[in-house]
């Protein structure tokens, strides 16, 4: 088509935009799309006004076909609109350009009731990728956003999947601990062992964080993201992946050693529990006195993984204090480790001593007890009662 018939068919659909006639106004709108003139964007985005719905939508769908900034722009305005329909159109456009600049927008639409809504801009977001992550990470530090649609922000997090770690872990640099605990729950989903360097680098900084640290290290080793890390043979209940343990070699000892023995004292007895395996891992009988002291920790299973350890050692100086943990405390658990691991650092001679030793001990400490019988009744009538 020549340019001057061009040039005068679009100003005829123009004028036709304003017609008082809603079916000439919805076609002109359409014709005005396939025409693909930029120049047309700005009286689509004045239609996007119009009272008619099907007008706007038509003038949505056109936007959509011209494509370009200033198309995006309008999409945008958009998505506020009260129709199902324009918005659908509108989510759909921004979904296909990609459009950075409607990420705070379509998390609006998140919010919407209508569920057709709620689908398309999770998709779009997901499209849009990484430029979402930090907006939606925002979100869950606004208590009403997060009750309504923190669901849905955590779903498009994780399947925006390995292409938003780099903005994750600048989250973690962040001073919220909400978005920093979010960004360790997404990344636990994600699973990627490139995360691993900078979680310790948390574990070491913020004590406060230290248990959604371990947590999510507890998920990437269940999901298999850190397998081939450590030897074939290697005991996971006590030995840390290979990957984290160089995480930690890659710090000062001074550091490691401080906030490692600071991780004893944490209220969470996984916290304590990893930090053991680290300390193992790191320095083995050079952190004997954690060990011995971690014997009175109040978890069982904090103990059960030090009586481990201190097996693990092959040293005999920890004979002595396992046999008066069985002394002193017992109980069925502790008990069976510390046999187990004694079994193993000694022979048989030794293990039958130790036993006899024990046993004879708890009979020694066992109180008396004093049997009281009643005394008979020599009284002449006794014999009636007897009946």
């Amino acid at each position: 088509m020549p340019e001057a018939a061009k040039a005068d068919e679009l100003q005829r659909y123009l004028r036709q935009l304003e017609s008082n006639d809603v079916t000439v106004r919805s076609d002109a709108a359409h014709a005005l799309g396939k025409l693909g003139d930029e120049t047309a964007v700005a009286a689509l985005a004045r239609a996007l006004q119009d009272a008619d719905e099907y007008v706007r939508k038509s003038a949505v769908m056109a936007l959509r076909r011209i494509n370009g900034q200033a198309a995006a722009e309008a999409l945008r305005a958009a998505l506020s609109d009260r129709s199902e329909q324009v918005v659908l159109q509108s989510v759909n456009g921004l979904r296909d350009m990609r459009d950075k600049g409607a990420v705070e927008p379509l998390i609006r639409v998140l919010a919407r009731r209508e569920r057709s809504l709620q689908l398309a801009a999770t998709e779009a977001l997901v499209r849009i990728g990484p430029d979402a992550v930090g907006p939606l990470m925002a979100t869950f530090e606004d208590k009403i956003l997060r009750r309504k649609i923190g669901t849905q922000v955590m779903k498009i997090l994780v399947d925006v999947g390995p292409r938003a770690i780099e903005a994750l872990l600048e989250a973690l640099s962040q001073e919220s601990q909400v978005i920093q605990g979010t960004a360790l729950l997404v990344l636990g989903r994600v699973g990627d062992g490139r995360i691993v360097r900078p979680m310790v680098d948390l574990f070491l900084r913020d004590p406060r964080m230290q248990e959604p640290v371990v947590g999510t290290l507890a998920r990437l080793e269940e999901r298999g993201a850190l397998d081939g890390t450590e030897p074939v043979h290697a005991d996971r209940e006590i030995h840390p992946p290979k990957m984290v343990i160089e995480a930690f070699s890659g710090r000062p000892r001074s550091e490691v050693v401080e906030q490692l023995r600071a991780a004893l004292e944490n209220p969470m007895p996984k916290v304590r529990r990893f930090a053991l395996r680290v300390l193992f891992a790191l320095f083995g009988d050079g952190a004997f006195e954690q060990f011995i002291a971690s014997l009175e920790d109040e978890d069982v299973e904090v103990k059960r993984l030090t009586i481990r350890i201190l097996g693990k050692l092959r040293n005999k100086r920890v004979i002595e204090p396992l046999v008066t943990l069985v002394q002193k405390e017992g109980g069925e658990h502790v008990e069976e480790a510390v046999w187990n691991t004694l079994k193993v650092l000694t022979d048989l001679r030794e293990f039958e001593q130790l036993r006899a030793r024990v046993a004879k001990e708890r009979v020694g400490t066992r109180p008396s007890v004093r049997e009281v019988r009643p005394k008979r009744d020599l009284s002449p009538d006794w014999w009636r009662e007897q009946d």
